[in-house]
């Protein structure tokens, strides 16, 4: 599947880094101005949902973040083309690396009484 943004991951991260669920991050969002759901979060963080360039600066307002934070890092020793290319996963280029994560939320925010 096609990636289709690069600040999916650092949104999770910015998100998981403050203790904030989703919906939290969905209503802060919508607090600064923006019309977004928690399933849109989702499919950011997923990198399944396309993030207009206007949506980016709410997301760095609410994470009291420089814009350049909510994207990952590029490689100083490859050409710029070369690394957006591959975190795109582009033209059959190395897709980026998924991390698969069971949950971010403790188990008491999923309802699940250890004991």
């Amino acid at each position: 599947m096609k990636v289709l943004n690069l600040v999916g991951p650092q949104v999770r991260k910015l998100r998981y880094n403050r203790c904030w669920s989703q919906s939290k991050l969905a209503i802060q969002l919508q607090l600064k101005g923006l019309d977004i759901s928690r399933e849109v979060i989702a499919q950011i963080e997923g990198q399944y949902h396309c993030v207009n360039d206007e949506d980016l600066p709410y997301f760095a307002r609410v994470f009291e973040v420089g814009l350049t934070e909510l994207f990952p890092n590029l490689e100083p020793d490859k050409p710029i083309h070369d690394t957006v290319t591959r975190l795109m996963g582009i033209n059959g280029a190395n897709s980026p690396a998924k991390t698969v994560v069971k949950s971010l939320q403790p188990d008491s925010a999923m309802g699940v009484k250890k004991g």
